[in-house]
């Protein structure tokens, strides 16, 4: 990405997060949306390398999510996310494309696994009958901050993506289920404008044979 489509892409960012006060309104998810259209569109005129339909594939459903935790309906908040578990699953995928470190790495990258896992703790009694889903996607979500950890080919950019989607992830939570706060909605689309950015600059990085660090 070069500085000009960066720029655009904060534009875009900022146009919806100032909207933030103003919510609910109509067609809030286009703004909402835009960002992930650019990093999609993006993700496509970049020359063919591998893994390229799994970058696009978690955009694509990652851009569903948006969409669909917009709408009030109710099951607006399962079927959103599902959209991005499955995202989270394609970049799983994409991770484990570089080889794994050896056991012992594996070992000592563990306690990333605590914070999501003290957050799903302290959320537990109040998910009620999103207990399982809940759990489901906590798990899927720090595997991917996970394997990026434990490439063989190690990228900064990679694992700053995946870290700012946990956060993210951890902030939507405790806003909606334990403790809401005024600042959440801010925290939760600038970290996750982050993680997107983060995570396809540095996928991009690798097909070009560098490091987006």
């Amino acid at each position: 990405m070069n500085h000009r489509q960066m720029i655009l892409y904060a534009v875009l960012c900022a146009v919806f997060i100032v909207t933030l006060p103003f919510k609910p309104y109509d067609l809030s998810f286009l703004p909402k949306v835009l960002p992930i259209l650019l990093l999609v569109w993006l993700v496509n005129a970049h020359a063919n390398f591998r893994g390229r339909w799994l970058l696009l594939f978690a955009l694509v459903c990652s851009g569903a999510g948006d969409v669909i935790l917009e709408f009030r309906y109710g099951g607006a908040f399962i079927a959103g996310l599902v959209s991005f578990l499955v995202a989270h699953l394609f970049y799983i995928r994409l991770m484990v494309l570089t080889p794994s470190r050896e056991l012992n790495r594996y070992i000592i990258t563990l306690p990333v696994l605590v914070p999501p896992a003290l957050v799903a703790w302290l959320l537990w009694p109040r998910l009620g009958a999103l207990q399982v889903p809940v759990l489901v996607y906590v798990t899927v979500i720090s595997t991917m901050l996970y394997t990026a950890l434990t490439r063989v080919s190690f990228n900064r950019t990679l694992v700053a993506g995946a870290a700012a989607f946990v956060v993210s992830d951890a902030v939507l939570a405790i806003n909606k289920f334990y403790a809401p706060f005024g600042a959440a909605p801010y925290t939760i689309m600038v970290t996750y404008y982050l993680a997107q950015l983060l995570l396809v600059r540095g996928f991009l990085a690798e097909a070009r044979g560098t490091r987006a660090n």
